[in-house]
């Protein structure tokens, strides 16, 4: 992100306004981590003035530590208990009534740290069970308290009173303890708390093959390819391995959810005062993995972000037909990838007793998305190489796999299903 010499204010990005806006109602929007301080109660004006600043130098002096996860540099240095990773929805494999929905959060938990909760954030599960990539079906979730007596509170399933950016709390369901397993009506289990971080991926070959998708490098264009390969079998790492992930699982009936296709997101809120009664402003939203670290230019992971699943036919469409044009691939790859992957969503068949990644589009089962899928091999697999599409003209072989996979030890065979944290 690049400083507006201009106008200070005209360089801040929306991401920034909402922390000023919180800044200014609560003063103590965020628990501070690692290196920044907290701010003090000063006078209104002046704590604007103070986040200000601080949102400059936090854009113009980026940490080194960086992560695929850290979705921009606001939520990957401000707000980590935002910064959503990875979503999955899948078939419950000791219930086949039963489908399980995991929301990943906070990464880059390392082994014995104790991080806390967030209580300023809202979590939210958005299910559009109608084909029109609005969600008709909700599950919110926030944390009350702080230190080691926070609880969890659970909203829903339920039609929300508000769609889109904008949410508004829906009545309580249950209310349970962190880092254990408790049960709500008509069969609902709910586990919140920190896991092992379930994610695999040589993170650190990606950003050598694409350096600018890595934020600590920004401001940084979308160079051409300097390196052509990732590591192979034996050499290359997992980045994720030595990192815990806090965890929202929940196993439920198939059909508080819907009866046959649904398409799910997830998204991260917190209290604006330019939203009145109390409604919760979005800040992330995420659903298809790779989708936006791979196309997309990091300097519009805030705008996505902003948006609705409806506005991706439009917008991310075009970040990934650039890319594929940039590698020198035919349009065939961009329309193969936009078809199964725009919107935005986690497409899974209810109807269907299980599945693969993608499967709902191409398999026509159950589709969703499991732990131990390989989202990357799969992604990569299809823009570099032949899989899907058939198409040879342009392929880059050494890119089709991270030569990474899942490691068993890091899964449970029954609920919560994510491995313990280290």
């Amino acid at each position: 992100m690049r400083i507006n010499a201009q106008s200070l204010t005209s360089f801040i990005p929306t991401e920034g306004w909402v922390l000023i806006d919180k800044l200014v109602q609560n003063m103590a929007f965020f628990t501070m981590k690692r290196s920044l301080t907290g701010v003090t109660r000063f006078f209104r004006t002046i704590v604007a003035f103070v986040a200000i600043l601080l949102i400059v130098l936090t854009y113009a002096t980026p940490k080194a530590l960086a992560s695929d996860h850290q979705d921009t540099t606001f939520l990957a240095t401000k707000l980590t208990a935002a910064d959503l990773t990875d979503l999955f929805v899948f078939e419950s494999p000791t219930d086949p009534k039963n489908v399980v929905l995991v929301m990943d959060f906070d990464p880059l938990i390392v082994s014995g740290e104790k991080r806390p909760f967030d209580p300023n954030v809202l979590y939210q599960f958005k299910i559009d069970n109608t084909g029109d990539s609005i969600e008709d079906v909700v599950l919110q979730f926030n944390v009350n308290g702080k230190g080691s007596h926070q609880t969890v509170t659970v909203r829903g399933p339920c039609r929300p009173t508000t769609v889109g950016t904008k949410s508004a709390l829906l009545p309580v369901t249950w209310t349970g303890q962190l880092n254990q397993t408790f049960s709500a009506y008509n069969g609902m289990k709910f586990f919140v708390g920190t896991r092992k971080d379930p994610f695999f991926f040589d993170l650190e070959q990606f950003f050598k093959i694409i350096p600018d998708r890595n934020y600590s490098l920004q401001p940084n264009p979308n160079p051409p390819f300097t390196v052509l390969t990732f590591r192979p079998p034996g050499q290359a790492k997992d980045t994720l391995a030595p990192f815990n992930v806090h965890s929202i699982i929940v196993e439920l009936p198939r059909k508080l959810l819907g009866s046959g296709k649904i398409g799910a997101w997830m998204t991260t809120s917190v209290k604006t005062p330019r939203l009145r009664k109390g409604h919760f402003a979005q800040i992330e939203r995420l659903a298809v993995p790779a989708l936006n670290e791979l196309f997309m230019d990091f300097k519009a992971h805030n705008n996505s972000n902003l948006q609705t699943p409806t506005k991706d036919a439009n917008n991310q469409s075009q970040f990934i037909k650039s890319f594929v044009k940039a590698i020198g691939r035919p349009e065939g790859i961009a329309n193969a990838v936009i078809s199964v992957a725009i919107p935005d969503v986690i497409q899974a068949d209810l109807s269907k007793p299980s599945g693969s990644y993608f499967g709902t589009q191409l398999g026509k089962n159950f589709g969703g998305r499991r732990p131990k899928d390989d989202v990357i091999d799969v992604t990569a697999s299809v823009v570099f190489g032949n899989a899907v599409t058939g198409i040879t003209t342009g392929q880059i072989p050494a890119l089709t796999s991270d030569n990474v996979g899942p490691n068993n030890a890091n899964f449970l065979p029954t609920f919560p299903y994510l491995g313990n944290p280290l």
